[in-house]
């Protein structure tokens, strides 16, 4: 099952520090080849998707990710395509173990980097995974809250 829900995505701020504005009209690269990267993967890495879920496989074991692309349209507003590997695992507290559920999680960001500021996302979840959570009803703005609280974080460094 599929599941594709409008969450305010969890890694435009690679494109903050992942590629300087530039010129060019439509400059793309991949982000992570950025010296910047460690850092942004380290923030990515912060985001507990799984622990939205009220039951089940409520912890985040494992987001990896696959790729990410920042284009730079040279007037301060950048887009980011990342994809990433989602594993949710049965936390140690929960009464029954459930066996670890994944999905393939695809994010579409633009922001503006002068401003700082997110103006528009989308995300995509597969698998069984992306059904869990298209079904709750928090996670559009859970998703855009702590996005834009790690875009900000970033912007106060740079």
């Amino acid at each position: 099952m599929s599941g594709r829900i409008g969450w305010k995505v969890f890694c435009m701020w690679a494109a903050l520090l992942a590629l300087p504005v530039s010129s060019a009209l439509a400059e793309c690269r991949s982000a992570t080849e950025s010296p910047a990267w460690p850092e942004v993967a380290r923030a990515i890495s912060t985001a507990k998707l799984c622990e939205q879920l009220p039951m089940g496989p409520n912890r985040t074991a494992n987001l990896r990710i696959l790729s990410a692309d920042v284009c730079s349209n040279g007037d301060g507003i950048a887009s980011l395509r990342a994809t990433a590997q989602l594993t949710c695992e049965t936390g140690d507290d929960a009464l029954f173990e459930m066996p670890p559920v994944e999905g393939k999680v695809l994010a579409t960001v633009s922001l503006d980097v002068n401003a700082c500021r997110i103006t528009e996302t989308h995300l995509e979840i597969d698998g069984d995974l992306g059904g869990l959570l298209s079904q709750l009803p928090d996670t559009q703005e859970y998703g855009r809250q702590w996005a834009q609280s790690q875009l900000s974080r970033l912007c106060r460094l740079r």
